[in-house]
């Protein structure tokens, strides 16, 4: 087992692409240098690999009867595991679902999750529909200090710091009274992608304000010539709901292990 230099990711490519039904926006922002990774192959030739980020989410592709391969998997979650650290494994198909059920057993979950795609076609555009007193602006290190949601520690975890979500990655929110009520930010983000994370606060729900923000973020993708994504769980029916009225359909369902 190796553990791939930078200069080699790209030969990962031709692995994830095309074997995968759903390849996660994070393997792209790792392959792409957005946020610090690691990718460890079979070989300088992969032809199994597994794309990992600081966090602990990692996502497996490629031949899957790689028996040094799969071992090497689940010695590394047994590693984690012993120091308390995150370990959630993005499958890359259901062949890849045995494999780990197989190799982990009881130790790990089974969850099902949507990849949707975006269609341009249907996008509304409703910048005008924010009532006086509303505000959206995009996050910088000031908003995110005032953020309950996506403070500095969301974006330690996900993006490494907030200097480096500000350098690489976007979002939007809304300000009412000068408090924070809705923000659509960039969980993940890559050279073609971006994918999106929503909330609102509690005392603000039922406003529309999450469509409004989120389309802010689409239109910031669109003019950028960025991918928007949207995943989410397949029991999330909000989350489905919001998606398909902001243009993303066709899911694809693929697994996910915690």
């Amino acid at each position: 087992m190796i553990k791939l230099s930078i200069t080699a990711f790209d030969k990962v490519i031709n692995v994830i692409e095309g074997k995968a039904k759903a390849v996660p926006t994070f393997s792209y922002s790792v392959l792409n240098n957005y946020i610090r990774g690691s990718v460890y192959a079979d070989s300088t030739t992969p032809e199994t690999v597994l794309i990992g980020t600081e966090s602990g989410i990692y996502f497996v592709a490629g031949k899957e009867d790689n028996q040094e391969f799969n071992e090497f998997l689940f010695k590394l979650y047994c590693q984690r595991k012993s120091k308390n650290l995150r370990f959630t494994l993005f499958s890359s198909s259901e062949y890849w679902d045995c494999v780990i059920n197989e190799l982990f057993k009881e130790n790990i979950k089974q969850l099902s999750r949507y990849s949707f795609v975006f269609d341009n076609k249907k996008q509304f555009h409703d910048k005008n529909l924010l009532a006086n007193g509303y505000f959206i602006r995009r996050i910088n290190e000031e908003l995110i200090t005032y953020s309950s949601e996506f403070n500095g520690d969301y974006y330690k975890e996900y993006w490494g710091s907030v200097s480096n979500f500000i350098k690489n990655g976007f979002g939007f929110c809304i300000l009412h009274k000068g408090k924070v009520v809705s923000e659509c930010t960039s969980i993940f983000s890559s050279l073609q992608f971006s994918e999106i994370d929503i909330a609102t606060h509690e005392d603000y729900r039922g406003q529309g304000l999450a469509s409004i923000i989120a389309k802010a973020f689409i239109d910031h993708c669109l003019e950028n010539e960025i991918i928007p994504r949207w995943d989410c769980d397949k029991l999330n029916k909000s989350s489905i709901k919001l998606a398909e009225k902001l243009g993303f359909g066709n899911p694809v369902k693929y697994s996910i292990f915690v």
